[in-house]
């Protein structure tokens, strides 16, 4: 396996990753202008409020292909079970592989295990902007669940208005068991 998840956490009280190492995924973002497509509600500018974020009420982590920096994901609006999930690819990590390497993700972080050791979520949701057609083209290679599209879903601060959205879905189990039969097929 050629890419590793790498968690923003602390262990024993100590960060996983300094301040400066999570603001560089911004300025990487900033870089490749992804920031407007990323942080399309115009909430996150800059690289303080980027890790402000981070600090906060999300799970983060960092994707590295064959030892690069090659994105990140997090996940937040934790419910119960349940969380939002949320991907940023940077340019060395682009088509089949960002769906190889997208997939390899959700099935790790859908069984990331409980204080008991069973699996932590049973499902995953998130919103994609339906103009945004790499994330849309995405999503549907991932094998995730489109639920349908709603109405003015999500602010657009570039254009100044709601947006639709599509609502996609990974459910833990149904999931996992596409993703082996995936890989098993070849």
């Amino acid at each position: 396996m050629d890419y590793r998840l790498l968690a923003y956490d602390a262990v024993d009280g100590i960060p996983t990753f300094s301040d400066s190492a999570i603001m560089h995924l911004f300025d990487r973002m900033e870089q490749e202008g992804l920031v407007d497509t990323v942080f399309y509600s115009g909430t996150v500018r800059d690289r303080l409020a980027f890790l402000g974020m981070m600090k906060g009420m999300n799970r983060l982590y960092v994707i590295e292909l064959r030892g690069e920096l090659a994105g990140f994901c997090w996940l937040n609006g934790f419910n119960h079970r349940r969380a939002n999930f949320h991907f940023c690819f940077f340019s060395n990590l682009r088509g089949e592989l960002a769906v190889e390497v997208g997939r390899w993700a959700f099935e790790t972080l859908l069984n990331l295990p409980d204080k008991e050791g069973r699996p932590l979520f049973d499902l995953f949701t998130g919103l994609v902007d339906v103009e945004n057609v790499p994330a849309m083209k995405w999503c549907a290679a991932m094998g995730l669940e489109q639920l349908g599209i709603l109405p003015s879903a999500i602010w657009n601060a570039r254009k100044g208005q709601s947006v639709s959205a599509a609502f996609w879905y990974a459910e833990r189990g149904k999931y996992v068991r596409l993703i082996r039969q995936v890989i098993r097929q070849g």
